[in-house]
């Protein structure tokens, strides 16, 4: 039985090498790599996402270029939201619900029926303000 046990924890770890090291080979970390406008689009549409979540951000200033972390996950990108005057750490997409990773998470505000301008500065440092 231990001859058995030792031949399957060899074929698993095998496995699992063999999968490690083909995330490894799709880039950096296993990501996957999307083009400057597919990221720039993606910033614009997940800054709105937030926006509907909380209407009151008055900029959102992206970190990174996003991508997909892998595994099936989906596009997200780092970025810096400011509401109501102070600045949060987020991790956004334009499918995902923003998630916070310091802890730090904006007060419940009400829903505001129109949102505020937004000013969106992108990742290669070009902006745009958001009616």
């Amino acid at each position: 039985m231990t001859l058995a046990r030792a031949f399957g924890v060899l074929v698993l770890s095998a496995a699992l090498l063999a999968g490690s090291t083909g995330c490894a080979m799709r880039g950096i970390g296993g990501m996957s790599q999307t083009t400057e406008k597919t990221n720039l689009e993606l910033q614009r549409e997940s800054a709105l996402k937030f926006r509907s979540e909380w209407s009151q951000v008055e900029m959102m200033r992206f970190t990174q270029e996003g991508s997909r972390p892998g595994f099936g996950a989906p596009w997200s990108v780092n970025a810096v939201a400011t509401v109501a005057g102070v600045e949060y750490q987020v991790i956004i997409g334009p499918t995902s619900h923003g998630g916070f990773p310091t802890g730090d998470v904006p007060p419940d505000a009400p829903v505001l029926p129109t949102p505020e301008p937004m000013t969106v500065i992108y990742s290669n440092g070009t902006s745009e303000v958001l009616p």
